[in-house]
């Protein structure tokens, strides 16, 4: 009896000692992975949360336990009915949960339901996927809109354009537009006041249409419109607070207009393409009408800009210009070559207008890195005038202006004849006034010393035989000071 006794209990202790072995398995393997694990039971009460539990949600053991698994996840995820015999569900399903403080969260969810002889229990696996979920919002968005503007991109619009060219959208219009002189604006002052532009124009087009209208960037400096249901009418009412509000914004530094054209659809026979064909075109013949206009207004505007930066004032342009137009009338330049030397003499420098302001009024001498800097003036400046109807003309001469005759100056080290005769007649003037005059760090000489000078540096910096003809020029017009004044 007693044997049979003792037998009984070491069973007993076995069963419990492997119970006990199972149960700190369980929990060491529910605890080292990433996934949260929650055990309910048949009341949707929380008998068991794991560490992964505690850093995905938030809360601590004691804050759940015996308390329903809404707290965290939605009801319906369990479909509860105390002696349900339903299938077990294995596959994972997304969902929204919430952390402490009602914190949405991203979830995969798994459930799995199984019985003991303590009654009916579900197990929960659930993994954070917010991050993967962000970065496919984020994947989605990006496909979608342009990712300077935030406005739709030219693929999103192309599908909107396929599902709204239906019957009851009718009239369908389209409205295409191209910013004036914004290739201008990037050479003169950077892409990054360019970008500047392209984000508050897209501002602008916000502003001025409606809800159901869709907005994108069509490519760099083009901008569409897409508009159900409207007429006529209502395009010229969206044109006029483009308009409105672009003159508003460009009342600044930078003055900001935007060429628009339009087309409607207005009965089904007529293929969409042919309406975009038609926008476009509408938009072309706008630009050419006002471009040159406005081209002109921006150039104003750099030049005043760089006027502000340099200090460089008007007097010395007409200083400048009347020396070289008298060396030029001298070597007998025809009529339009004379005109051209003319509006050279104001703008050979407007490259300037891209560099910093310290630079340019700096009395010391230029360090080596900012000499670099201002050695690239000449070719933002033909890049600014082949951009311009105005100076598109002398783009050449100003990318020539720094060159010198023996081939040793910039930016492409072309000598002789080869440089443009008003590079050449420009280089002159401007040495001269500079030197009679003074510069930044440069102290003025007297018109023999800056004569000598220059001769001295014929063949080497000048054209021989202008140097000549001015020293010429100068010799006769000696008793004639206001000529530099």
């Amino acid at each position: 009896m007693s044997k049979t006794k003792n037998n009984r209990s070491a069973e007993k202790f076995k069963v419990e000692k492997r119970e006990l072995l199972l149960d700190d398995i369980f929990y060491s393997l529910t605890n080292i992975i990433n996934d949260a694990i929650i055990v309910a039971d048949s009341r949707r009460k929380i008998v068991y949360w794991n560490r992964a539990s505690e850093k995905i949600f938030n809360y601590s053991p004691g804050e759940v336990m015996g308390k329903s698994v809404s707290l965290v996840i939605p009801q319906d995820m369990l479909s509860f009915n105390g002696n349900s015999r339903s299938k077990n569900n294995k596959g994972f399903q997304e969902i929204i949960g919430k952390r402490k403080k009602g914190v949405k969260i991203f979830l995969e969810a798994s459930v799995s339901r199984w019985e003991s002889e303590k009654g009916l229990f579900y197990t929960l696996v659930l993994r954070d996927v917010s991050a993967r979920k962000n970065n496919e919002d984020k994947l989605r968005y990006l496909s979608f809109h342009d990712n300077l503007t935030g406005l739709y991109n030219r693929s999103y619009f192309d599908e909107e354009l396929r599902r709204l060219d239906t019957h009851r959208q009718l009239p369908l219009s389209i409205i295409i537009g191209d910013i004036d002189g914004f290739k201008v604006v990037n050479d003169a002052f950077g892409y990054n006041q360019g970008d500047e532009l392209l984000k508050n124009l897209s501002k602008i087009l916000r502003e001025s249409c409606r809800s159901e209208d869709i907005l994108a960037r069509w490519g760099g400096d083009e901008f569409v419109i897409l508009l159900p249901k409207t007429d006529l009418k209502g395009i010229q009412e969206i044109i006029g607070r483009i308009g409105r509000k672009s003159r508003e914004l460009g009342s600044g530094e930078i003055p900001l207009n935007i060429s628009l054209g339009f087309a409607t659809k207005d009965n089904s026979s007529k293929s969409i393409e042919s309406v975009v064909r038609e926008a476009e075109d509408s938009m072309k013949k706008k630009k050419l009408i006002q471009s040159k206009k406005f081209s002109n207004i921006i150039i104003t505007s750099i030049a005043k800009k760089l006027s502000e930066k340099s200090f460089y004032p008007e007097e010395i342009s007409e200083r400048i210009k009347k020396l070289a137009v008298s060396l030029g009338r001298a070597v007998k330049l025809s009529g339009q070559e004379l005109e051209n030397l003319s509006i050279l003499a104001d703008f050979h420098d407007i490259g300037k207008v891209a560099i910093k302001k310290s630079i340019l009024i700096k009395k010391s001498k230029l360090a080596d890195s900012e000499w670099q800097v201002m050695r690239m003036h000449p070719e933002t400046g033909y890049r600014i005038a082949k951009s311009s109807t105005k100076l598109a003309q002398i783009a050449d001469d100003i990318l020539a202006h720094h060159e010198h005759w023996d081939g040793s100056g910039y930016p492409y080290h072309i000598k002789g004849l080869k440089i443009p005769v008003n590079s050449r007649i420009i280089a002159i003037a401007e040495a001269f006034d500079a030197m009679v005059k003074g510069r930044n760090h440069k102290k003025p000489v007297g018109t023999e010393i800056a004569l000598k000078e220059l001769k001295k540096n014929a063949k080497k910096q000048f054209d021989p035989h202008l140097v000549s003809k001015f020293i010429e020029i100068m010799q006769h017009q000696e008793e004639n000071p206001s000529l530099f004044q």
